[in-house]
């Protein structure tokens, strides 16, 4: 129903050459949102019985471009231009009951929405829990597989926030034919500020997790370092204790060697 149609031929039988090029014009101008100087011509046609008009104008008061809403007088419009055979028009006169049975969901995203299915609880991302310092090898291969377990589930959430842009995209687009441009402007800057929320709290979580891992990173390497250090200390240690001992066993050999003899055979 938003969307401008160039009828052609059509306009010109139901208003004329003339007409049709103001009609060419209206539209123009209401396709570029320059709704001040295509009310006008639409009213103008529409009072002379240009059902299209009637329709375009209808479809300017129904939405509220550049003019107040007024959905009563826009049914009135759409009436007339589906009375004189505009089959979009019978469309038209549809908006008004189907907005009525989605008030509820039009009312969601105007006023209460809050990021709920965006925010990242609803991901169940599994934080694991973070030891002050692992000691073991096993210790270790723990704790990484469930910092990557968390860091893949939150580049999800990331990756779906982004998707919802531009803001509004998650409004249904048969939804946002039933919401005025005023709805649909307050539903985009509630979800905007939905989504900073979101995105601000998800920081938050994310560095104090983050903040976390780098402390067990730090405590964890340095252990690892301090062990190995000491490993390779003690394994020195060994080898000098094992010199020691061959030295020794050298020494006993040739302090201990039987005597020489000076006697005869």
């Amino acid at each position: 129903m938003k969307t401008i149609h160039l009828l052609g031929l059509a306009l010109a039988l139901l208003g004329g050459g003339a007409r049709a090029d103001e009609m060419a014009d209206a539209d123009r101008f209401a396709a570029a949102k320059d709704y001040a100087r295509a009310l006008p011509i639409y009213a103008k046609l529409a009072a002379g019985g240009n059902a299209v008009a009637q329709l375009r104008l209808g479809e300017l008061h129904w939405y509220g471009e550049g003019t107040p809403v007024d959905m009563a007088k826009a049914d009135e419009l759409f009436r007339k231009a589906a009375d004189a055979g505009v089959a979009e028009a019978r469309q038209g006169l549809q908006l008004t009951p189907q907005r009525a049975a989605n008030k509820s969901k039009i009312d969601y995203y105007t006023r209460q929405y809050a990021g709920e299915d965006v925010r990242l609880e609803k991901f169940n991302c599994v934080k694991p829990v973070i030891p002050a310092v692992s000691t073991t090898t096993e210790e270790i291969k723990k704790t990484v597989a469930g910092i990557e377990g968390w860091q893949s589930c939150y580049k999800g959430f990331v990756s779906n926030l982004s998707a919802q842009l531009p803001v509004g995209k998650a409004i249904p687009a048969d939804l946002q034919n039933l919401m005025t441009d005023e709805e649909i402007a307050t539903a985009i800057d509630r979800m905007d500020k939905a989504y900073a929320t979101v995105a601000a709290d998800a920081k938050v979580e994310a560095e104090a997790f983050l903040a976390a891992q780098d402390a067990w990173q730090a405590k964890t390497n340095s252990h690892v370092v301090s062990a190995n250090a000491k490993t390779a200390s003690d394994l020195e240690q060994r080898r000098a204790e094992i010199e020691k001992l061959n030295a020794m066993k050298r020494d006993r050999g040739a302090g201990f060697a039987a005597p020489l003899t000076s006697g005869g055979r």
